[in-house]
C-alpha cells in the first residue's frame, strides 16, 4: 500500500490479509491476489459504511421486524360443506367398505 494510500485509510476500517484468508477459508473460497484485493476492499467499504450508519441518531425510532406492517395472514377455520362420505367415495376409483382404496406402494 502507497503511503498516500495508508493516510487515506488512517481511522477507516482495515481488514488484515489473515482476516482475509480466514473469510476465505469460511466461505470456502479460492481467490486469486487480485480478488483477495479486490474483496478486501469491497470488505472495508461495506464496513466504513456501517460505521457511517450507526453515526445516525436513532433513538426515537422504533425497531421493526419487516419493512411492511405484518398482519396475520392466516384466517379461521370455517367448515364450508360437511363430510358428506358418499359423495366424496362416489370420485374414488376404487373403495373398500367406507373407504378409499389405493394400490399397495410399499413391498
Amino acid at each position: 500500500m502507497r503511503e498516500s494510500e495508508k493516510k487515506q485509510r488512517q481511522g477507516q476500517n482495515i481488514i488484515s490479509d489473515e482476516t482475509m484468508e480466514y473469510v476465505e477459508i469460511l466461505a470456502k473460497l479460492e481467490l486469486s491476489s487480485e480478488e483477495k484485493e479486490h474483496a478486501k476492499k469491497d470488505m472495508e467499504e461495506m464496513l466504513d459504511y456501517i460505521d457511517k450508519l450507526n453515526e445516525l441518531d436513532t433513538s426515537g425510532i422504533e425497531p421493526m421486524s419487516h419493512v411492511f406492517p405484518v398482519n396475520n395472514v392466516f384466517r379461521e377455520d370455517v367448515v364450508t360443506n360437511e363430510n358428506d362420505r358418499e359423495n366424496m367415495l362416489k370420485n374414488a376409483p376404487n373403495v373398500s367398505g367406507d373407504s378409499y382404496q389405493v394400490p399397495k406402494t410399499v413391498g
